[in-house]
């Protein structure tokens, strides 16, 4: 079982313990199957733990028969909640429309309905992979303006479908300008 830790709730006041990250990291994920290792795993986190999240107001929990399901409070989806949604910062980004190279202009942020649903889809609640493809779409317009090429410039939706920001890291990785430090040191 592999989790994701969110660095925001690091950020949260009062959770101190890697035990209460990584318990209110499986509470905020909604995808997050019953199985075996979940089991084992909050086995381990203390029922201390839990209650000081609960009295914190992080969490609240559902008890049904034998069974008790905890879920996270509107205080901490407001906590973790980023200051723009990733989408919006992406849209904004990405070209309204571009000259194709026979004159025609090519209208590149249709589908916006199906376009958020894909990148919400791609980020999965990450918000390091969602800034990753905001810097790999700066680098793909910035490399494309250079170049004169921005006329090639995919529609969103197919950018997304394609996964071209794929492309873009590789070229972004081959980028790496090296520092020199040769006579920069002084004697």
């Amino acid at each position: 079982m592999i989790i994701e830790l969110d660095t925001k709730l690091l950020d949260i006041p009062g959770v101190t313990t890697i035990n209460q990250l990584v318990f209110l990291s499986m509470v905020l994920d909604k995808n997050q199957i019953v199985n075996q290792d979940v089991h084992r795993l909050v086995s381990l986190i203390s029922d201390d733990d839990i209650s000081y999240l609960i009295q914190q107001n992080l969490i609240s929990s559902i008890e049904r028969d034998d069974f008790i399901t905890y879920i996270p409070t509107e205080k901490l989806k407001d906590l973790i909640k980023p200051d723009r949604d990733y989408f919006d910062v992406f849209y904004e980004r990405y070209p309204v429309y571009v000259l194709r190279p026979d004159g025609a202009k090519a209208y590149l942020r249709a589908n916006v309905n199906k376009c958020r649903h894909m990148f919400n889809n791609i980020c999965r609640r990450s918000s390091a992979t969602a800034e990753h493809l905001i810097n790999c779409l700066d680098f793909e317009i910035s490399k494309k303006m250079k170049e004169g090429k921005i006329g090639y410039m995919k529609t969103m939706w197919r950018w997304l479908v394609d996964h071209q920001w794929e492309e873009s890291e590789e070229e972004m990785k081959d980028n790496v300008v090296p520092v020199n430090t040769y006579g920069t040191e002084l004697i």
